[in-house]
This record gives structure tokens, sequence and C-alpha cells, in this order.
């Protein structure tokens, strides 16, 4: 008759510790895949946020677009979010702006063609 297992072998033992790796490996590296989008959506947010701020600001400085940065007279980026805005006189008027996010080297901008037309792109 056979004697019984009571243990798990050591060939078992580092087969699973092998899989354990693997799946960690995988699940890391899709996090720090959505860290990184989500930094990338906050940064698209403010800029839309921005281009409507932007039309505000339009009407209500008889045609003038905000340059500057930072917070201003009721838009204020999310945090960790800068962005740079730059306003052309034109004519026509024109702006632009670019987005940081303090934990990601990518960076997204935003430009103008036009009072309501508006391109937001992040590499």
């Amino acid at each position: 008759m056979r004697a019984t297992r009571k243990a798990f072998t050591l060939i078992e033992l580092l087969v699973v510790l092998v899989v354990l790796g693997i799946l960690s490996g995988i699940a890391i590296a899709r996090f720090v895949n959505t860290k990184e989008s989500a930094y990338i959506a906050s940064m698209k947010a403010d800029l839309r946020n921005l281009a409507l701020y932007e039309q505000n600001y339009l009407i209500d400085s008889q045609g003038s677009y905000f340059s500057g940065n930072g917070a201003v007279q009721g838009f204020a980026p999310t945090v960790g979010v800068t962005i740079a805005a730059t306003a052309d006189p034109g004519p026509p008027p024109s702006w632009q702006a670019i987005a940081t996010h303090d934990k990601t080297a990518k960076t997204c901008s935003i430009t103008t063609s036009g009072p309501s037309i508006w391109e937001i792109s992040c590499p």
C-alpha cells in the first residue's frame, strides 16, 4: 500500500510561486497604465472646462480671450494639473493651452480655430 502525502513537494511550491509572480507582474503593469490614463483623462477634462471658460471670458471681456495659468476668476484646474493658456488677439481672436500633470511626463494641448471650434490632443 502507498504512503499518503501530507505536504506539497518542492516542485509544486515552486510552480505556484512562478504562476503567482507572472500574475502579479501582469496586474502591476495594468495598474500603472490605468493611473497614466487617469492623469491624461483629468488633463483632457480640465482643457474642456477651460474651453467653456474661454467662451464665457470672450463674451464678458468684449472680444478677448484669457491668457495665463493657474486658477482665475472661476476656473481652477484639478489638483496636480497645471494649465498655461495663451491668447492671440487676432483677428480673429484665438487661444491655445497646454496642460501638464505633476505625476506624468505626458502633456495635452488644446488649439482653437474659432469661437467654439477646438481640438484636444494628447500624445
